[in-house]
């Protein structure tokens, strides 16, 4: 029997009550897994309350979503979630507030700040610059050869390569290719892919993502590059991770790796069948950074780009939510963590704390 260990971010019985909640969530526990929670709920009278609470905030986010999404007429900030639906919103407030994603939390989600604080013109100078960033970014980028249309529809949608692989990609995903007699090497310029690749050893594939390169010759994985976020989450076989100068990890089937918009690289575990789960139309997110979660909903919201206000800190989001409904998956994002949204010109809408 596999050893099981909890992740390492599990620091307290409140954090293992965030990981078995994400864990039940319509997942099968394997033996070693089923050994360890009930080991769990039996060491501390309070974990079975914990976890109540803990599943509570982790379904909240899809609750709300549905709410926020019943009235089409209103805009997102207009719209007032239902309360007949048995939906204790006050229970999920407090739990927010003990991750830390609301004020008076104890950082579980860290970097929040007082929403009292005063604005800073620096606050001006660094929107101008990101957006200036964002063209010029754009500007420079290579032509794409596959590109997924911005309607969820797409998800479904499965390419064959030249070499026999596989590819299904997320809406409004772009993928530069280039086959030679060594490599077979795919570019995501902006978005995610789910990829079977054909077996072929005397040419590695390799899929490009900002510097971070995940090479493979027969496996099935995912990769995405959103926001500046970079993730690569392993279903089959083993995937190498590298840059330019440096040899990061080898990937197992179950083994995850993101690099946030700083570079510096994270390492977990992910649930078989969440990888690539958009392919059936939802995203299932587990302590996703904000900004790499909106740039997955831009696509669908008619390509708005979202600058989240440097105050805030970092921010990290946990739910299920459906691709057919980007509105509403954003309001209950909105609405749980206090956040709010202003437009200004070029399709840009800058995210704040209220």
């Amino acid at each position: 029997m596999t050893e099981f260990r909890y992740p390492d971010d599990c620091q307290s019985n409140d954090d293992i009550a965030d990981y078995w909640a994400v864990r039940l969530d319509d997942v099968q526990l394997s033996a070693a897994e089923e050994i360890a929670f009930e080991h769990w709920q039996a060491a501390d009278a309070k974990n079975p309350a914990r976890l109540i609470r803990a599943r509570q905030t982790w379904q909240g986010m899809e609750i709300a979503a549905a709410e926020f999404s019943d009235d089409e007429d209103h805009s997102i900030r207009s719209r007032k979630p239902v309360h007949d639906s048995g939906f204790d919103s006050e229970a999920v407030r407090r739990d927010l507030e003990r991750l830390g994603a609301l004020e008076g939390g104890n950082s579980r989600l860290p970097g929040m700040r007082s929403a009292k604080r005063r604005a800073r013109p620096m606050l001006a100078i660094f929107t101008i610059l990101v957006l200036l960033g964002l063209w010029g970014y754009s500007a420079f980028q290579p032509d794409a050869d596959l590109i997924a249309e911005s309607n969820p529809d797409v998800v479904g949608e499965v390419h064959e390569l030249a070499d026999g692989s596989r590819i299904w990609m997320e809406p409004g995903t772009r993928v530069a290719l280039a086959y030679d007699d060594q490599y077979r090497d795919l570019t995501v310029l902006e978005g995610g892919v789910f990829i079977e690749v054909a077996k072929d050893s005397t040419r590695p594939l390799r899929i490009h993502l900002n510097k971070l390169t995940a090479t493979a010759v027969g496996t099935a994985f995912s990769a995405s590059k959103w926001g500046g976020h970079v993730r690569v989450e392993v279903s089959e076989g083993t995937v190498d991770l590298e840059s330019r100068t440096a040899k990061f990890a080898r990937l197992t089937a179950g083994r995850a790796s993101w690099q946030d918009a700083d570079g510096d690289m994270h390492y977990g575990m992910v649930a078989l069948d969440r990888v690539g789960a958009w392919r059936d139309g939802r995203w299932v997110v587990n302590d996703m950074p904000i900004d790499e979660l909106f740039a997955r909903l831009s696509p669908l919201m008619d390509g708005i780009s979202f600058v989240r206000d440097p105050r805030l800190g970092d921010i990290t989001v946990s739910g299920s939510f459906d691709l057919t409904k980007p509105d509403g998956a954003y309001g209950a994002i909105l609405a749980a963590y206090g956040l709010t949204d202003r437009a200004v010109p070029g399709g840009f809408r800058i995210i704040s704390k209220k």
